[in-house]
């Protein structure tokens, strides 16, 4: 980091204790060619683990707000047996190049209002490219995104940023991009944007490896488009929620406002869920959507296909009052999330037009799966944090048929995304590890805890040679 950057941290953000300082700038990049662990690291781990978040919100001339809105830093923690090493870089964006150089943020981030004049926001719409969401491939490559529609290549060794692609032109036209894309078995990228006019579009595309444009796949016209951070693979088909929190146009394109406030929660109408055939610009059938009532979602758990009818899990909220309780303010004084989410089972069926809504009773964000089932088969086992008065304090486990709940917890901790690797050869759903970075209060550093995903009991836990700051998501290598 540029040291004069550094020197603006207030000494007490450095310093102080808690779990909350993963809401807090200071982290460094560095090379730790030896990490400690406790306990025994299964014999079969081997690789990678690659984490993505946002690390620096204070700069000489201005701060971020959002928790969202750091600029991003990748960290590589490698086990190679019972040798593990970290290494820790930013990501140099636009964004971050030159918000460090003029010492100042220069793009609205997600709860940071847009600093270019009005003149420049008539000239051109300015989208942040700040990658502190989610990793990819694109082939052999690996990238990072945010949600509008650029992707960094960075080298997953090395950590070193590449070039990034943009892939809004043209007749093409993508003003918002879901965070979560899908990375394809050829090598191909899959993910849906958003094109906003007086009436908008919800772009299905994929991009093939070694390819600088995409192909559109589907088209799903609306009248507002809302919130889009992820949707889900089913064989075949993509499922996309279109919220309640509905992108507005104008704003986007002409005012300072943040991201966030470019969207306004409107209860009135109704929800829907779209599904598009991963064909249907070529014949292959058309797109099909069901009535839901007002809802606001940030990951699907999962969708399958079961007879005529679609399935989708996904966690949601009654409202997005989620989006302002994890403003840095709140976060760093840590308190309570009045917000909860609820995983829900949606039967699309083919005779009608609103989904079946069923709960599943489990408070959880971050899910994950067996990754092999992903767009393939029903999962029965997910993973999550469990997200239920205080933000993020346990690792819940859930049985999707009989609705079973276990935890792992470490007292007084924050935990992150709980990763799934399942165990070369393995064939059930739970066979293998989750990878969960989390942060106790009275931790020196954040401590990755290699977790039995079967039993929910802790074979090892790796410290990281830092505090990370809270992040999102992750990805092994």
């Amino acid at each position: 980091m540029n040291a004069a950057v550094l020197q603006t941290i207030p000494q007490n953000i450095r310093v102080q204790r808690g779990r909350d300082r993963g809401f807090l700038s200071g982290a460094r990049e560095m090379d730790a060619p030896t990490l400690r662990v406790d306990g025994d690291l299964p014999r079969w781990l081997r690789g990678s683990l690659l984490l993505n978040g946002p690390a620096l919100w204070e700069l000489p001339g201005g701060t971020l707000p959002h928790w969202f809105d750091g600029y991003a830093m990748l960290h590589r923690i490698q086990i190679d047996g019972a040798a593990v090493s970290y290494r820790s870089r930013f990501a140099t964006s636009d964004a971050y190049r030159r918000s460090v150089a003029t010492g100042k943020p220069v793009y609205g981030e997600f709860g940071g209002r847009n600093p270019a004049s009005l003149w420049s926001r008539l000239l051109k719409v300015h989208a942040t490219d700040n990658p502190a969401v989610v990793m990819s491939r694109l082939g052999t490559r690996h990238f990072a995104v945010t949600e509008t529609p650029h992707i960094t290549f960075f080298d997953p060794e090395t950590l070193n940023t590449e070039e990034r692609l943009d892939l809004s032109s043209g007749d093409q036209t993508m003003h918002l991009m879901s965070a979560h894309g899908f990375s394809l078995a050829d090598g191909s990228y899959l993910n849906v944007a958003t094109r906003l006019g007086m009436s908008s579009e919800l772009l299905l595309f994929r991009l093939a490896a070694n390819e600088q444009r995409p192909e559109i796949l589907g088209r799903v016209k609306v009248a507002k488009a809302g919130y889009t951070h992820a949707f889900a693979l089913a064989p075949g088909h993509a499922i996309v929620w279109d919220c309640a929190l509905k992108a507005q146009p104008l704003p986007f394109r002409f005012s300072a406002k943040s991201y966030k406030d470019n969207f306004r929660w409107e209860p009135k109408h109704d929800s829907a869920l779209h599904v598009i055939p991963l064909n249907s610009e070529k014949g292959g059938g058309k797109v099909r959507s069901w009535r839901v009532p007002a809802m606001f979602a940030f990951h699907a758990t999962q969708a399958w296909i079961d007879g005529d009818d679609f399935i989708l899990e996904v966690s949601i909220y009654d409202d997005a009052r989620i989006l302002d309780e994890i403003m840095l303010a709140p976060r760093r004084e840590g308190l309570p999330i009045t917000s909860s989410p609820k995983l829900v089972r949606y039967r699309l069926r083919a005779d009608r037009t609103d989904a079946e809504p069923e709960s599943l009773h489990a408070p959880l964000e971050l899910q994950q799966v067996h990754p092999a089932r992903i767009g393939q088969a029903r999962a029965r086992i997910c993973w999550g944090a469990g997200l239920d008065g205080e933000f993020n304090n346990q690792t819940l486990r859930v049985d999707l048929d009989s609705g079973k709940m276990s935890k792992w917890q470490r007292p007084n901790a924050t935990h992150l995304e709980p990763l799934f690797v399942p165990r070369p050869g393995g064939q059930d759903d739970d066979d293998g590890v989750l990878l969960v970075p989390t942060l106790a209060d009275d931790d020196d550093t954040s401590l990755i805890g290699v977790i039995d995903a079967r039993s929910m009991q802790q074979l090892a836990g790796i410290h990281a040679p830092q505090v990370v700051p809270f992040g999102f998501h992750a990805t092994f290598v």
